[in-house]
């Protein structure tokens, strides 16, 4: 990362920080030129974070407001978002209420209650938890009385859309290797839900925030996670002074030296922590991926963790059933089936047009650039493999 590239990112941070702990942090307007703003536009938004730093922003008449006007936008955006998610849950909680059917909602839909306002937590997505024995009927009641349409189906949730909306109902939370220990703990996640009211249950604050780190480590080895699943976690840990039961969970989960080390970067980024060589590596690997993380980090993690060039394109070329299984839930229960799902697997990628990121992921492998950064940041969080 360039000078540049700091400075307009360690403003950014400021303006962030102000929106969430509504105070005014010191940013001399005189540094906010017009040019400036767009930058710190296109960073910010780069992250769904822009209509955060419009709060701090239209606080301030003397900056430019044609620059200032994108972040006004983004805010409407996000308010308008927000009150179409919240509408859309409670007509999930009405209807899974009138039939009996118990639900967690999950990620942006509970985590919005902790910011100043909920508009503030963005999500692209509505997410909750069914137990896997009420999800037919779940699904048929959702299409019945509102209309969802069911677009597709993986071996962990059930992707349903009505007009805008986007709703991820899950049936269980473990992904990928359900032997791996984040997930045997994970496994038990109704035991930490308690009712709330009517058939809406929420989950304890260990296995809230444990459920939240597991998330953000999943997406992290799949090539990075985002600054937003930082600022959750800087809300959560002041939410939630005491982290003994969370780390509990997160040492048996083998998770508590990532979440140390997350823990960590937030406090740089949004409090009075002080970066070090650890927290520049990891702020370094978040912020070159972007919001979804990138190809190149991706392939450099997995890479790593698989043993090796040649182990990883076998891998990429035969997908492991515990993998594919996720992809193709025919082959829960007919294994058999494995050889012809790959061949599907192939054909697919080249007529959807992911050929292209396969290209990106083989120019990753024969350039190598960074590997030797990423092998040590992987060893430092635990998240290596070994």
């Amino acid at each position: 990362m360039n000078e540049q590239f700091r400075e307009i990112w360690r403003i950014t941070r400021g303006l962030i920080c102000s929106a969430i702990t509504q105070t005014d942090v010191p940013v001399d307007s005189a540094n906010l030129s017009p040019e400036t703003l767009r930058e710190i536009y296109a960073l910010s938004a780069k992250f769904d974070l822009a209509h955060l730093i419009a709060v701090p922003l239209l606080k301030d008449k003397s900056l430019d407001q044609v620059a200032v006007a994108p972040f006004q936008s983004a805010m409407y955006r996000a308010v308008n978002r927000y009150v179409q998610m919240d509408y859309e849950i409670s007509r999930i909680g009405e209807v899974f209420a009138r039939e009996k059917i118990a639900y967690i909602p999950l990620k942006g839909a509970t985590m919005r209650q902790y910011y100043p306002e909920p508009w503030m937590r963005t999500s692209c997505d509505v997410d909750i938890l069914v137990h896997e024995s009420d999800l037919s009927r779940a699904i048929d009641s959702l299409k019945a009385s509102l209309s969802y349409v069911q677009t597709g189906r993986t071996a962990h949730d059930v992707s349903l859309n009505a007009g805008k909306v986007h709703l991820e109902l899950h049936y269980d939370t473990i992904e990928g290797d359900r032997a791996a220990a984040s997930n045997q703990v994970l496994s038990h996640i109704w035991a930490h839900a308690s009712p709330a009211e009517r058939c809406r249950y929420v989950l304890d604050d260990a296995m809230f925030d444990f459920y939240h780190i597991a998330h953000m480590a999943k997406h992290f080895e799949n090539g990075g996670c985002g600054v937003r699943p930082f600022l959750d976690l800087w809300i959560l840990n002041r939410r939630n002074p005491d982290p003994s039961g969370r780390d509990a969970l997160l040492e048996q989960g083998g998770l508590l030296k990532f979440a140390k080390a997350c823990d960590r970067l937030s406090e740089v980024w949004f409090g009075d922590g002080e970066a070090d060589g650890s927290t520049d590596a990891l702020s370094d690997f978040i912020l070159r991926a972007g919001m979804y993380g990138s190809v190149e980090n991706m392939v450099a993690v997995q890479k790593n963790q698989d043993g090796g060039r040649i182990r990883y394109i076998f891998k990429r070329l035969f997908m492991p059933y515990e993998k594919l299984k996720n992809v193709y839930p025919i082959l829960q229960k007919h294994k058999w089936l494995t050889p012809v799902m790959e061949i599907h697997r192939w054909i697919k990628m080249i007529t959807d047009g992911r050929m292209n990121r396969t290209v990106r992921e083989l120019q990753s492998l024969k350039s190598g650039g960074g590997d030797g950064d990423i092998a040590r940041l992987l060893c430092e969080l635990e998240l290596d493999g070994n």
